[in-house]
């Protein structure tokens, strides 16, 4: 992230009913369990992105093998035993396990390597190792309140006004899961933040936070903030994902004083969050369903706000990800293009 830019950083990304609806291309479980399987098809995307896009930057026409590991978000609740549904047109999805009291009351950390299916993802590992020299890619770790939801369900609201002491319960037990998988899953790939998001350096640490958005500044600095400190602490540099407005929760951010990056969402006001954390790098994204529903001379004006707010823009960057089959190509063109054209102009005025 240097201070000396001509442009900000500007990315697409595709879901995959994109990729499944255009092109056939399928996200069942032999995506997460097969790896050849995996990186034939990451190494076709790219051809097939440059073919579509590469006139804005997109894509690989030779893409060599990237020998990557992902399961989606779905591996640490299914440590825990929650269930894991694979579709060909979209991520893994744990089902909540809407655990009783008695069942999180007697919850335990679980012996992480030697538990399913971790134990799969660490025989990828060593194939790859063995086959390609290397492993990439890293594993959704799961943010803290992420996870408790995935465990407890919707109760874990109500929770926090009626039985505290349960809500810390698996809060901490989310914490402690969480910390020594992240470390190891490093020790492998010297990654960790492709899982989440493309915009953060590749080696920090981003908890995913999206149902912070659910939630009070109260609650969240009650039974949440404690334990984003505590790994904040763990794993640096650390950064936060949130996918929607950080408005509700941008108070208890900015006590997260090792804050290095910060992700928010769509309707966020990047003017208080830069109040706030002057100095914390910012990635701004582009609701998905605007893409989707929006005319090009609209999302040229979304992106013309968010550099306009974002400021200063050595510590900005934008995405649209998760667009939807049926996004117009030529949103995604604007997108991209009005982020390099018109950062890089605002950055001239300045110079």
């Amino acid at each position: 992230m240097t201070n000396e830019i001509q442009h900000i950083r500007a990315m697409v990304g595709f879901y995959p009913n994109w990729w499944y609806k255009n092109y056939g291309i399928a996200y069942g479980a032999k995506y997460y369990y097969d790896p050849e399987y995996r990186i034939e098809v990451a190494m076709k995307q790219q051809k097939l992105l440059h073919e579509r896009f590469g006139d804005v930057g997109l894509g690989n026409p030779n893409p060599q093998p990237n020998p990557f590991i992902d399961y989606g978000m779905a591996l640490v609740p299914e440590l825990f035993g929650v269930e894991t549904v694979f579709f060909d047109d979209a991520l893994p999805w744990s089902v909540p396990a809407n655990m009783s009291e008695e069942k999180i009351d007697s919850l335990v950390v679980p012996d992480i390597l030697n538990t399913y299916p971790m134990t799969e993802i660490i025989k990828q590992m060593d194939y790859l190792e063995e086959k390609y020299g290397r492993v990439t890619g890293n594993i959704n770790t799961c943010g803290i309140q992420n996870l408790a939801l995935k465990l407890r369900g919707d109760d874990l609201y109500t929770d926090f006004y009626v039985n505290p002491d349960l809500v810390h319960k698996v809060m901490k037990i989310c914490l402690q899961t969480i910390i020594p998988l992240a470390n190891y899953v490093r020790s492998r790939t010297g990654t960790l933040a492709t899982s989440v998001t493309p915009m953060a350096p590749p080696e920090m640490y981003i908890t995913p936070n999206c149902t912070t958005a659910q939630i009070s500044n109260e609650s969240y600095e009650e039974f949440i903030l404690p334990y984003e400190i505590e790994l904040s602490n763990a794993l640096q540099p650390f950064g936060i994902h949130h996918c929607g407005s950080v408005n509700n929760v941008v108070e208890g951010y900015s006590k997260i004083k090792n804050l290095k990056f910060i992700e928010v969402g769509p309707l966020t006001d990047l003017r208080r969050v830069r109040e706030v954390m002057p100095t914390v790098f910012m990635n701004a994204r582009i609701c998905p369903v605007r893409m989707l529903q929006c005319t090009a001379q609209e999302i040229e004006q979304d992106v013309k706000h968010l550099i306009d707010t974002g400021a200063p823009l050595e510590l900005l960057s934008i995405d649209a990800v998760g667009l939807d089959y049926g996004t117009p190509d030529e949103n995604i063109r604007t997108m991209l293009k009005t982020a390099k054209t018109y950062s890089a102009a605002k950055i001239a005025e300045g110079k």
